[in-house]
C-alpha cells in the first residue's frame, strides 16, 4: 500500500514538473539552438492594425500525465485486482481531461495579432506575445523563419556607395588611352 501513494505522489509531481518545463516560448525575443547562425529573410513594414489575442497552449502532456495520476490513484480504490483495475481506468479517464484542462489553464497567455503591411504592398498577419507591444503605424522588420518575429525597424541609413566610373590611363609605351 505504501509503494502505491509513493507511485501516486511522484506521478503527480512529474506531472507538475512536465507542464511547467514543456512550454514553448513564443517570444520574438527568444530564439532555439537551431536558429543561431541561420541567415532569416527581413522584410521592411509598417503595423496598420493590432489586436489582442489569446493564446492557448496545448501539448496533450497534462491529459496523458493527469491520465497516469489518475490511474495510479484509481488503482488504490477496492481490495480484489477486479476493483483497483476498474479504479485505475475510471481514475485515467477522469485524471486525462482534469490533466488536459489544467494544461490548457496554465498555458493560457496574452498575444497581439499584428497587421503589417509590407513596403512591397502586400500585407500579411503574424501573432506573437506581448513581450514586445508595437503601435500603430510604427515601422517594423519582419523576421521570417522558423518563427517569423516582428520587431520595431531600428535600422540605420547606409549611405550608397556608387560605383567609381572607369578610369582612363595612358599607355606607358604608346601614349594612347587604353
Amino acid at each position: 500500500m505504501l509503494s502505491k501513494k509513493i507511485l501516486l505522489i511522484s506521478s503527480v509531481l512529474a506531472l507538475a514538473a512536465l507542464l511547467g518545463g514543456c512550454a514553448p516560448d513564443l517570444s520574438p525575443n527568444t530564439y532555439s539552438g537551431g536558429e543561431v547562425g541561420v541567415a532569416s529573410r527581413v522584410v521592411k513594414g509598417t503595423v496598420v492594425s493590432i489586436r489582442q489575442v489569446k493564446i492557448a497552449q496545448n501539448s496533450g502532456v497534462g491529459a496523458v500525465g493527469g491520465a497516469v495520476a489518475g490511474g495510479a490513484a484509481g488503482s488504490l480504490i477496492g481490495g480484489t485486482t477486479a476493483v483497483n483495475i476498474v479504479g485505475a481506468t475510471g481514475g485515467a479517464v477522469v485524471g486525462g481531461l482534469i490533466g488536459n484542462e489544467v494544461e490548457k489553464e496554465m498555458r493560457k497567455d496574452v498575444g497581439y495579432e499584428y497587421i503589417i503591411q509590407l513596403d512591397n504592398n502586400s500585407t500579411i498577419s503574424v501573432t506573437q506575445q506581448q513581450d514586445l507591444q508595437l503601435s500603430l503605424q510604427q515601422r517594423v522588420l519582419v523576421i521570417y523563419g522558423p518563427t517569423t518575429r516582428i520587431v520595431p525597424d531600428n535600422t540605420v541609413s547606409v549611405p550608397s556607395t556608387a560605383p567609381n566610373k572607369a578610369t582612363t590611363t595612358k599607355s606607358p609605351t604608346t601614349g594612347t588611352k587604353s
